[in-house]
Order: structure tokens, then sequence, then C-alpha cells
């Protein structure tokens, strides 16, 4: 039997800029809680404004889909 995949996404936005670098790391608390639900991290998609700024990313995780009874 093939196995079936459910799919989700979270956002994480980059830090607020300091001088022209981040004052702090990336807010990874969403990621962590969804790899102890048993996510895995697949791909990342930058979210670029207009200006061509990085504003953040798009996680996608997948996770083995449970069997139906």
């Amino acid at each position: 039997m093939s196995k079936k995949w459910e799919y989700g996404q979270i956002f994480i936005p980059n830090p607020e800029p300091f001088g022209g670098l981040p004052k702090e790391g990336l807010n990874l608390d969403k990621a962590q809680r969804a790899g102890g639900e048993g996510w895995e991290l697949v791909n990342s998609i930058p979210y670029t404004n207009a200006e061509g700024e990085v504003r953040g990313a798009f996680f996608l995780f997948k996770r083995e889909k449970p069997e139906s009874a």
C-alpha cells in the first residue's frame, strides 16, 4: 500500500533589522512545535516585497497521513 501524505505551511517573518543586520535570530518556535508533532520540513519559499526585500519565508511541511479506520 502506498503512503499518503498531508501537507502544512507556516510563515516565519524575518526579524527586524538594526543597522543592516537582524536584531535577533529567526523565531522557530512554530517550526519546533511542528517537528514535535511529526511534521517534516520539505521546502522553504522566501516572501519578497515589491522592492525586493525578503520579509520572511513560508516553510512547507509534510507528514504521513494516518490510515482511515
